[in-house]
């Protein structure tokens, strides 16, 4: 079949990364299609933005209610749910113009509204179109993971989406599941008056470092959430005034009344229907396998962004796209590792993390340094009221940086820095070298990279560089 489309690039998926990359490929020169049938900027517009959205009205409450701590008056502020919903609409409205198909169409990118499927290796067919392009893109991103539980399907759960679109908040909202999006909306929710309870099959944060998640677990009991962890849902029964989730324990069932159910049990990558076997791609259910340079089993399909195995956190599919936008045109790219996509946690106090963890750094390395500084020794913090949390630096003997954990306030900008460090191979005497401002979160990483045993002075060197000098005075 001759081919109806002979792009330099075809980019299935129109989230934000796929657009993204539609737009700056187009903006190079290359002839761009991009498919995709739904709505475009997909979840960024659908889940992030009102997530976020939403946790910003939640926190600017919690900060009027302490406000006493800086000399004003303080007050319980009545929170109005419907305009916190408005709110999220406009902010909506205010973004979607970055993913909008009259951008797309003003920088000549062919728009394809239709699903798409590799026929073959290089060649794939959207709407009727067959489209043989010199390299393929997969950005299909992510969907919410339903969970087989029994009575689930009659009760209507909510998403991000969902919850941000209703009139009034929950009465009680039953958590199910623990992912990072689950349990700040969980918090959020509780800061709008609403009872929560979490039900997790395993621990929550178990993916996390325990040293930074503690003081968040400590914000939750303070917050009233209850917690149960390691349960195992046996059946879900519709109320008329709600919801009843049952638990097995030792035996026999106990019953959780709410009156609405928040699935937070992660995401799967959407694989599924796109012709991966035609295309010789290898995959399985946890994502597309991609190399170091995002290429997949077939060198002429990349995969970019939460379809790639490994890859779930917000903004990678722009980063992934920038490098194989860079790769497509024949750029040198330095060595992508993994390991440096910061991870992060939008709780009340915010956990953020970069490289490895400290147990995966003893793991791989015979010796290492853990270095630590507290928010409450940096001036900045001191002013602002805001003295919990801490920064930990892992750090190879040598100095390399090969890890680092924030927890506090400010922990998903300051992590932008060790993220920077390590993917540029920076060392603990580099970050203890930089002169910032005043004053500055960043001192914290600063002083804490001070600590490193070769940055120390050495105190008996020292008196004696005194005794030589005094011989000349």
């Amino acid at each position: 079949m001759s081919p109806d489309l002979e792009p330099d690039l075809c980019v299935v998926g129109g989230g934000a990364g796929g657009v993204s990359l539609a737009l700056a490929a187009a903006a190079c020169g290359l002839s761009v299609a991009l498919v995709e049938k739904g709505a475009l900027g997909g979840r960024r517009l659908t889940r992030s933005v009102p997530r976020n959205a939403l946790l910003a009205v939640s926190r600017a409450a919690e900060a009027a209610r302490n406000r006493a701590d800086f000399g004003a008056a303080a007050h319980a502020p009545l929170l109005d749910f419907s305009r916190a919903r408005e709110n999220i609409a406009s902010m909506v409205a205010a973004i979607a113009p970055n993913y909008a198909q009259a951008r797309l169409e003003a920088m000549n990118v062919k728009l394809i509204r239709a699903a798409g499927r590799f026929t073959s290796p290089d060649a794939c067919e959207a709407g009727g179109k067959n489209i043989k392009a010199r390299r393929f893109v997969v950005a299909t991103g992510a969907l919410d993971k339903t969970l087989p539980i029994p009575g689930l399907d009659l009760v209507r759960p909510l998403d991000v989406a969902s919850l941000c679109a209703l009139d009034h908040p929950p009465r009680c909202l039953i958590v199910i599941g623990a992912d990072p999006d689950g349990l700040a909306l969980a918090q959020a929710m509780r800061w709008f008056g609403c009872g929560v309870i979490v039900l997790a099959d395993t621990k929550i944060f178990s993916l996390e470092d325990e040293e930074l998640t503690a003081p968040v677990r400590a914000r939750f009991a303070r917050d009233g959430i209850v917690i149960h962890e390691g349960v195992r849902i046996s059946r879900i029964e519709p109320r008329s005034d709600g919801v009843r989730v049952f638990i097995a324990a030792a035996g026999h069932e106990k019953p959780i009344t709410g009156s609405h159910i928040l699935m937070a049990a992660g995401r799967a990558p959407v694989v599924e229907g796109l012709g991966l076997v035609e295309a010789r791609v290898r995959y399985n259910e946890n994502g597309i396998e991609a190399g170091t340079g995002l290429a997949t089993s077939n060198r002429r399909i990349h995969a970019i962004g939460a379809v790639v195995r490994g890859a779930q956190q917000d903004g990678a599919a722009e980063q992934h796209g920038w490098l194989v936008l860079r790769a497509i045109l024949g750029l040198p790219n330095g060595p992508m590792q993994r390991q440096t996509a910061s991870r992060v946690v939008l709780t009340c106090p915010p956990i953020a993390m970069t490289g490895l963890s400290e147990a995966q750094a003893r793991a791989a390395y015979r010796h290492i340094h853990v270095l630590r500084w507290p928010f409450s020794e940096t001036e900045r913090a001191r002013i602002e009221q805001r003295p919990g949390g801490h920064i930990k630096f892992l750090v190879s003997r040598r100095g390399a940086i090969l890890g680092a954990g924030i927890v506090g306030s400010g922990a998903e900008e300051l992590i932008n820095l060790c993220t920077l460090a390590i993917s540029k191979g920076m060392t603990a005497s580099d970050i203890a070298s930089i002169m910032v401002s005043y004053p500055a979160l960043t001192d914290a990483a600063r002083r804490a990279c001070m600590t490193f045993p070769a940055n120390r002075l050495d105190r008996s060197l020292t008196q004696q560089v005194l005794r030589f000098l005094r011989w000349f005075e």
